[in-house]
């Protein structure tokens, strides 16, 4: 999995130290649950060096630190499962919108999943949408909406369960829009044991309330 956006990084020696701290503590409960081990240079940053790090020891640590956290990532499914409930053309609201200039035409569509059994580390940004018969990839960090366990928006005041509970969400996607099947992936292990048919319309967000005109002031009659 790779990182789209790059950082320009400058830390003092207690700045970074505390950082790589914050970031190490994660990756050592994990190693110590078995989900990925902390890396051998950022080990070496205590919370009180005081020694100022070289630029290359710098991006050492913190490739090892987004490393790591990949890895927690990747293995965030565990043993659980992802059940797809649906899949369908979608035109309800969405911050997504299909690319006009694409080389494929595409059109929107709306995958009803429930995620259960996984661990705290599972990240639904990163479940992947791909082409049945290509095996084309068409994309991760859907916008992702929890629902309750019946498929309905969740109330005001009303959680997800924490993991390994189940977990149900709409996630929504750009996707070829001759396209009559999809397949989900999640760091590469495929989460559907065969394609999944795009029905015609499904569940659809309500759209946000829209601005009310401002109210023109009537010009003060003159004398």
């Amino acid at each position: 999995m790779s990182f789209p956006i790059s950082f320009r990084f400058s830390f003092s020696p207690a700045l970074f130290a505390a950082v790589a701290a914050f970031f190490l503590a994660g990756c050592e409960r994990a190693s110590e649950e078995g989900e990925g081990g902390a890396p051998d240079t950022a080990n070496q940053v205590q919370a009180g060096d005081t020694r100022q790090l070289t630029p290359d020891e710098q991006r050492i640590v913190l490739d090892q630190i987004m490393q790591a956290r990949a890895r927690q990532q990747a293995q965030g499914l565990g043993s659980g499962k992802v059940t797809v409930n649906g899949a369908w053309n979608y035109t309800g609201y969405s911050y997504l919108s299909p690319d006009p200039d694409a080389a494929i035409e595409a059109r929107l569509i709306a995958v009803d999943i429930t995620v259960a059994g996984h661990t705290n580390h599972f990240d639904i940004d990163d479940i992947e949408v791909v082409e049945a018969g290509s095996y084309m990839s068409f994309g991760s960090d859907p916008h992702a909406t929890p629902l309750n366990l019946n498929g309905e928006l969740l109330k005001e005041g009303d959680f997800l369960a924490a993991p390994p509970k189940a977990n149900r969400w709409l996630l929504i996607y750009g996707y070829p829009k001759n396209s009559e099947n999809l397949r989900l992936f999640y760091w590469g292990q495929e989460l559907t044991t065969k394609p999944i048919p795009i029905a015609e319309s499904g569940f659809e967000l309500p759209f946000p309330p829209s601005e009310p005109d401002p109210v023109e002031e009537s010009p003060a009659p003159q004398e």
